[in-house]
């Protein structure tokens, strides 16, 4: 089982992502009034900041007494932050330390709705009251769940409450006949939506396939209602063999936090072995029209993608060209979303659009189906829109600080704008720790080689692939003029990771014409 590792990886990027964004502003920093108009930008982007989160945990597949969650916290200040289960009486606090990380450990019978184990029958959809997961400090945070099973794990970034929504649509993955079939154990894919307010009504229309319904007996179409207090979770879950949650809508009258997650999933249906997968899925809001998807190096069949519509009479391009249209918005397999490979025979990277928003998620493959020795294992990445680029990333690699290194591979996607010449540009650079200092250097020259060149333009524009091939340990950079977007990922024997290098939850649905004019104080002898 293997996606393993991805939570760490994901943790140190985000914390070192949003130690780059979030800069304190401290009494006995001298900035001065031009240095703090330049940090507010990066401050005011930095949309996975804030200071309440919640959440809760699909059930994962447990196998040993050490399985256990982890949250991780991060923060340019020293504040106080709070984890609690309200409905369990459960509460932790412990102080932050400025750009650093604390650590709180939540035992799988807290951090989940409900204990499940593979054998165990599918849990009917309900409400758990009080049984969601509540994290907040006195200033901004950023946190990272990890979820860290003996033989599998996986994490995800921790949307405040600023920034959820109101709708949403569910990206899971079938359940794969065989579990039932040869080992006689149920593995569904759930999905829980929490509520941060009372009185929250929250819609979830079933989507799926025609084999999907759910544990409470709901088939693709038909609807539960209900009215979430603060703090309590909706679980749905899959029952039986094949069924998909994927393509179920989300609606509330209130923001809501949403979580999908496959107790374990093969990708695609039938091919060898299995993962725990679970995302915090992304308001609706957030969705673009342009998505640059790379391929993954190594495998000898193009990526599987899945597509979800925002809008009903979507027309899906790939590379420019009509090649599936989706009559709704969200529901059934090839109404409110598709699934396809990435490309049709030759591995290369390829744009995938929409003439209105859609959201695009990348599903790594097991290796059994390459016919290979177990070199990955499932991964699933959700893909960037264009129009969420941006001009700088700090990152790290699996090693970096203890964690595990993945010695057989470890890539950076990275997707750019080009010059006009269809090559690297000047201004895209790379950055590395030498004496504890960023150095920095032309990619074209620290990487040199052919990229891939995206087969159609967008707007005018030539963008180009570029695999970086990077130690398993380090602290890096990047940075150009133009906006891009990076993907990490890697393998090792039955294991491997995959996410966005970098995070951005602008609103798309509320253009932003005007700069923001900030106002401030001095309250601490600063400016």
């Amino acid at each position: 089982m293997g996606v393993a590792m991805k939570n760490l990886f994901s943790i140190i990027l985000l914390i070192i992502l949003f130690s780059a964004m979030s800069i304190a502003v401290r009494a006995g920093d001298a900035y001065t009034e031009e240095d703090i108009k330049s940090m507010l930008p990066k401050m005011l982007g930095a949309n996975n900041v804030g200071k309440e989160f919640w959440f809760s945990i699909p059930p994962c597949y447990p196998s040993d007494p050490t399985d256990d969650i982890k949250v991780y916290v991060t923060s340019p200040y020293r504040t106080l932050v709070t984890i609690e289960v309200p409905g369990e009486g459960w509460r932790q606090s412990k102080m932050s330390v400025p750009n650093d990380v604390i650590v709180f450990e939540v035992s799988p019978t807290m951090g989940q709705p409900y204990w499940k184990l593979p054998s165990d029958p599918e849990v009917p959809d309900n409400v758990f009251v009080g049984r969601g997961v509540h994290l907040y400090a006195n200033d901004p945070i950023v946190a990272y769940v990890v979820v860290r099973y003996y033989a599998t794990s996986d994490g995800f970034l921790a949307i405040p409450v600023s920034s959820l929504g109101k709708e949403y649509i569910a990206a899971g993955y079938p359940v794969d006949p065989m579990f039932k079939a040869m080992w006689n154990i149920y593995l569904p894919n759930v999905c829980l939506v929490v509520a941060p307010y009372d009185q929250t009504k929250v819609r979830f229309t079933v989507g799926g396939n025609s084999l999907t319904v759910t544990a409470g007996g709901l088939r693709p179409g038909q609807t539960k209602e209900v009215v979430l207090n603060r703090g309590d979770v909706l679980g749905m879950s899959t029952k039986g063999d094949g069924g998909d949650l994927s393509g179920s809508r989300i609606v509330a009258n209130k923001p809501v936090a949403v979580i999908t997650g496959n107790q374990c999933t093969n990708i695609p249906i039938g091919w060898q072995w299995c993962d725990y997968t679970v995302e915090m899925d992304l308001p609706t809001f957030t969705w673009g029209k342009e998505y640059l998807v790379p391929k993954i190096p190594g495998r000898k069949y193009p990526t599987i993608i899945r597509v979800y519509a925002k809008e009903k009479n979507t027309t899906i391009y790939r590379d420019g060209k009509e090649f599936a249209f989706l009559k709704n918005t969200s529901g059934t397999e090839g109404n409110g979303f598709l699934e396809t490979r990435l490309t049709t025979g030759v591995i290369k990277p390829a744009i995938i659009s929409g003439d209105k928003p859609i959201g695009v998620t990348l599903y790594n493959t097991g290796s059994q189906e390459d016919g290979q020795p177990c070199i990955s294992d499932p991964f699933v990445m959700a893909i960037t829109p264009m129009e969420q680029f941006q001009k700088e990333i700090t990152f790290c690699m699996p090693g970096t600080f203890g964690g595990k290194q993945f010695r057989t591979a470890n890539y950076l996607a990275l997707v750019y704008e080009t010059d006009s010449l269809g090559m690297t540009p000047d201004d895209l650079e790379f950055a590395e720790v030498k004496s504890g200092k960023f150095v920095w250097q032309k990619i074209k020259n620290k990487f040199p080689g052919v990229d891939d060149l995206f087969s159609y333009k967008v707007n005018g524009k030539q963008y180009a692939l570029k695999i970086l091939d990077l130690p398993s340990v380090g602290v890096f950079k990047i940075r150009a003029k133009n906006p891009f977007a990076g993907y990490s990922f890697g393998y090792d024997y039955c294991d491997s990771y995959g996410y966005p290098t970098s995070a951005a939850l602008a609103d798309l649905e509320k253009p932003d014409t005007l700069p923001p004019v900030p106002k401030w104080k001095d309250s601490c002898g600063v400016i």
